[in-house]
């Protein structure tokens, strides 16, 4: 009999040696949180992990999750190159290498005769990585960094592919999908509790339930099943603090953040025929406000909240650099697709673009309106 889905991701890992954990860029809790709870599950399996998640900054890792797992921002090396030359008829006498102006520059000195091409020969040594693990990624491309710099690897490694999304593409080798889950830390939930029940203590039950409680605005989207509040109790029951969660998530917001929200929520704007809302913050709202760009994140959650209805919800925010344009899309719309002209980068949920100041802050929000606008149209001929 074949084995199904959770089978053989189950098997998969307990065979693969060096495993890299991953999701998509620009990670939600949910995401986050999944990544720390499969860390810890590896960990407790004693396997050999990496924990990447793309242009990570540890300073925005939330309170009200573990911190036994060690996310990396950048990735190491991925693999090794050797180069090999015929010893058995020419020994080596000197071997030195400079590095200059990026090149790496190697001399060998044979003890006596010389050596040719022919006894020289070079080739790509094993991959470090033989599983990939990622998670909340609805394609490929969502891997960010990962995708771009490193494609030919992602095509020939096994790839678990862990989501809750209905827009998931099945790209991977394994596709663990529950469209049924709130999030992908209930899906999770499920999954361990089937394979590795006794894995289960307070640290991993308190990572699932953040995810899932952030997920659903503490349970409070139309995704909720019975299934979900049965999985959280579960986990309470496991040892997960849901009051310290909520306390953590929502009620240990400044002020300054708290009225930096309050004027993005003020300025809605809503397009209704392209299910477009917007909304704008200019450097002066942040200076006056006294909350930094980080603490921007929760601004489009919050818009998202506020618009369950919109298919695009878009944050203008002027910074001293330029002006930043953060997008969450709906499915079938792709965020990815919607920032392509302005030459941004993403996913199918999430994805960002700078746009060049040109003027004053107002005038150029109205020509970024246009084109979305524009773009929008085009999409949804």
């Amino acid at each position: 009999m074949a084995l199904s889905p959770p089978e053989q991701a189950a098997l998969r890992i307990a065979r693969a040696s060096h495993i890299l954990l991953t999701t998509h860029e620009h990670p939600s809790l949910d995401s986050l949180a999944s990544v720390v709870a499969v860390g810890l599950v590896l960990q407790r399996l004693q396997k050999t992990f990496d924990a990447f998640v793309p242009d990570w900054d540890a300073k925005r890792f939330p309170d009200v999750l573990p911190k036994e797992v060690p996310l990396m921002a950048t990735l190491g090396a991925m693999n090794s190159f050797h180069l090999r030359v015929n010893l058995q008829k020419t020994a080596l006498g000197e071997l030195m290498y400079d590095i200059r102006d990026g090149i790496l520059d190697i001399t060998l000195v044979p003890k006596n005769g010389r050596w040719s091409l022919q006894d020289v020969g070079a080739e790509e040594g094993a991959d470090r990585y033989d599983l990939v693990i990622a998670i909340g990624s609805s394609d490929m491309l969502s891997l960010g960094v990962l995708a771009r710099e490193q494609a030919d690897f992602l095509h020939r490694t096994d790839i678990i592919n862990i989501d809750c999304n209905a827009a998931n593409e099945h790209w991977g080798q394994i596709n663990l999908i529950d469209l049924n889950a709130a999030s992908n830390t209930e899906g999770l939930y499920h999954w361990l509790h089937t394979w590795q029940p006794s894995l289960f203590e307070e640290r991993l039950a308190t990572a699932l339930l953040a995810g899932m409680i952030a997920e659903t605005k503490s349970f409070r989207t139309n995704r909720v099943t019975p299934r979900t509040l049965a999985a959280s109790s579960e986990l309470m029951q496991q040892g997960a603090n849901r009051e310290a969660i909520v306390h953590g998530l929502w009620r240990t917001r400044s002020l300054a953040t708290l009225k930096l929200w309050g004027r993005a929520l003020s300025r809605l704007q809503e397009d209704r025929e392209l299910g477009l809302v917007s909304t704008t913050l200019s450097l002066q709202d942040s200076l006056e406000a006294g909350a930094s760009s980080e603490t921007l994140d929760g601004v489009v959650e919050e818009l998202i909240s506020y618009a369950p209805s919109a298919r695009i919800v878009a944050l203008i925010h002027e910074q001293k650099e330029g002006i930043f344009v953060s997008l969450h899309a709906s499915h079938p719309l792709s965020a990815a697709e919607v920032v392509r002209p302005f030459g941004g980068y993403g996913t199918k949920e999430h994805a960002t673009f700078s746009f060049k100041q040109d003027g004053l802050f107002a005038e150029n929000v109205q020509t970024i309106i246009m084109r979305l606008r524009q773009t929008l149209t085009a999409l949804t001929r």
